[in-house]
């Protein structure tokens, strides 16, 4: 078997049944299935009988060879109605093994719903990478389709969901029952969809028939026009001439038709409240480029910006915000500012903060939370290991307050997924991080036996360090200078015969700066950024403006105008992301998503150094 937390008398009883078998005849008048769509055998029962699965599993012993593994098929079946997984899984798993071609087909998705049911997710996974779907019976196709997407859905990874999902939609031509037998796909499928990224969506596209290059162009239509109601009519309609064989407008999902049916924000004066003096004026004027720049990439004269200094008594605040006719505020960006705003109860002006939302504050109509936490990337991190089946990761921070809150939001969101306290270790000085790089990966411990084998024995002794082998990743919190150190004790302190040791990072290990031997030694490290600092292609053309104007910035004031760029954009779109937080807009900071709270979620790029530059990848 290939999972220990089955029962071991499932697993005795039906290796005994199955190796039992003799090749002969099964009962002469067996009755119709009650339990599987696709006619097998059942032993003959009362007309009023039924019986449990495994009151079913009792009778396989009526069948003999393969007649008897297609009837366990059905039993399986049964006992997955039942959520009986143990059963489920005894059967479909032992029937991998079977000498009928037709067995082990029919068996497939049995196997992977038994899989998903017992929560045996990297098996799952490790099943629907293997199978093409051409290995599938056509009967079956909906449902292995339906089940692997599931499994991605439960993953939290819409990227495959969509795939599979797209698969399903695309098969009524070959099988008009699966809509009546999936009736929610529609809904399940713009889900998934409105999560993806851009090269995610590039890549749907490669080899799409023209129904599913409809539902993608729908998604773009969607995320281009959002926020301006009349030129999203326009191209819907346009949609629906191009892709006739698609719903109709009216018929498209109920979650896509409720955000289209919200008014937008369509702010005329719109109040920038930021600290446009004093110690982080350098910051206000970042966010502040980055709002003009995509005010006049909308080319719109209907908007205005109105920049106000933040610092200025409340009351002076409200004063001109009536004044001036405000009809959206964007800011404040400083923490006790927002917190004093949220404290007033005569604040009527949809606002987006420039800052995060505190736990405490009840989550309000028309107030919305932007902010470029470092925690999101803590999280993204702990999603990422827990999908690629980590189990053992490790957790290494520089001594500071930003990277332990990381790592203490990387602890909180691993244990949130069902796993252990991971292993962390801090370090402060470059000394301390050789050291804590020898004691974890245990190689001070193998030269250690190394020089006692060698002071025993006579002559030379050929021998080789070895290090843990037990650790499935490592997680680095620290800054550029610090993660160029940190690569390279690592690569030293493996053993070279051991499997590559992934090493992960965030933001902050990334600089634009340095040369060809700090490119070296990062080869092989991955890490989130932002898809500004990327140069990734939605972003190229404003960030070529960008750098003619401002060559010297550091990436942090780089960062902040790519943040005021996507606060601007974002305003559009916000009630609607709102109402489907699947709903992503693909922005210079990452793909942002907006919570039932008015909270904006951040997923960032993926970004790796190999053969001494700097590539985007996908991942998991």
């Amino acid at each position: 078997m290939k999972t220990s937390k089955l029962k071991p008398l499932f697993i005795v009883t039906l290796a005994a049944l199955l190796s039992s078998c003799a090749q002969k005849s099964p009962p002469p008048t067996p009755v119709a299935d009650t339990v599987s769509t696709t006619p097998l055998l059942q032993p003959e029962i009362g007309p009023a009988e039924t019986l449990s699965a495994a009151a079913l599993y009792a009778r396989a012993s009526q069948y003999q060879g393969e007649a008897q593994q297609l009837y366990l098929l059905n039993v399986a079946t049964a006992a997955l109605q039942e959520q009986n997984s143990e059963l489920a899984l005894a059967i479909t798993d032992t029937l991998r093994q079977s000498d009928s071609s037709e067995v082990r087909q029919r068996n497939q998705v049995l196997l992977l719903q038994a899989y998903l049911q017992h929560n045996e997710l990297a098996l799952a996974e490790q099943l629907v990478l293997q199978t093409p779907l051409s290995q599938i019976p056509a009967a079956d196709q909906p449902r292995f389709l339906w089940t692997s997407a599931s499994l991605y859905q439960r993953q939290q990874r819409p990227y495959p969901a969509a795939r599979n999902l797209l698969q399903l939609d695309a098969l009524p031509s070959r099988n008009s029952n699966v809509l009546a037998t999936y009736p929610e796909l529609p809904e399940r499928l713009w889900q998934q969809l409105s999560a993806v990224s851009n090269s995610e969506l590039a890549n749907l596209k490669v080899g799409a028939n023209q129904r599913t290059l409809g539902w993608l162009n729908l998604l773009e239509i969607v995320r281009s026009h959002l926020g301006s109601p009349a030129q999203l009519k326009l191209a819907l309609e346009d949609w629906q001439q191009r892709y006739p064989q698609l719903p109709k407008l009216a018929q498209l999902p109920v979650t896509l038709q409720q955000q289209l049916a919200l008014e937008p924000y369509q702010p005329k004066r719109i109040a920038v409240l930021l600290p446009l003096a004093g110690q982080f004026q350098q910051h206000a004027k970042a966010i502040q480029y980055g709002l003009l720049a995509a005010a006049t990439q909308e080319n719109s004269s209907q908007r205005q910006l109105i920049f106000i200094d933040s610092q200025l008594p409340l009351p002076e605040l409200q004063q001109q915000l009536t004044a001036q006719q405000i009809d959206f505020v964007v800011g404040p960006l400083l923490r006790e500012q927002v917190e004093a705003v949220n404290q007033l109860t005569d604040w009527h002006y949809p606002t987006l903060f420039l800052n995060s939302r505190d736990n405490r504050w009840s989550p309000q109509p028309d107030r919305f939370y932007f902010a470029l936490n470092m925690e999101d990337e803590a999280t993204q991190m702990a999603q990422l290991f827990s999908q690629k089946n980590y189990k053992r990761p490790v957790v290494i921070s520089a001594r500071n307050s930003i990277s332990q809150r990381m790592q203490q939001q990387f602890a909180r969101q691993w244990q949130t997924l069902g796993h252990g306290i991971p292993e962390s270790h801090q370090f402060d000085a470059k000394e301390e991080l050789e050291a804590l790089i020898t004691k974890l990966l245990e190689t001070d411990s193998s030269r250690e036996r190394i020089r006692l084998i060698s002071s025993l024995i006579p002559g030379k002794v050929e021998s080789e360090a070895h290090s843990r082998q037990d650790i499935d990743a490592i997680y680095l919190l620290a800054d550029p200078v610090q993660t160029r150190m940190f690569k390279p004790f690592v690569d030293v302190s493996v053993n070279p015969n051991a499997p590559r040791l992934p090493i992960y990072a965030s933001s902050r290990s990334y600089s634009s700066g340095g040369d060809a031997n700090d490119l070296r030694d990062l080869n092989g490290l991955t890490f989130t950024e932002t898809p500004w600092l990327l140069n990734e292609q939605h972003s190229a053309a404003v960030r070529q403006q960008y750098l003619q104007l401002f060559s010297e910035q550091d990436e942090t004031l780089q960062r902040l105008f790519a943040m005021g760029f996507d606060a601007y954009q974002l305003i559009g779109s916000l009630k609607q992301q709102q109402q489907l937080p699947t709903l992503s807009y693909p922005g210079f900071t990452g793909r942002l998503s907006v919570n039932r709270d008015g909270s904006i979620n951040r997923q960032l790029s993926w970004a790796s150094y190999h053969n001494n530059r700097l590539n985007a990848v996908q991942e998991p």
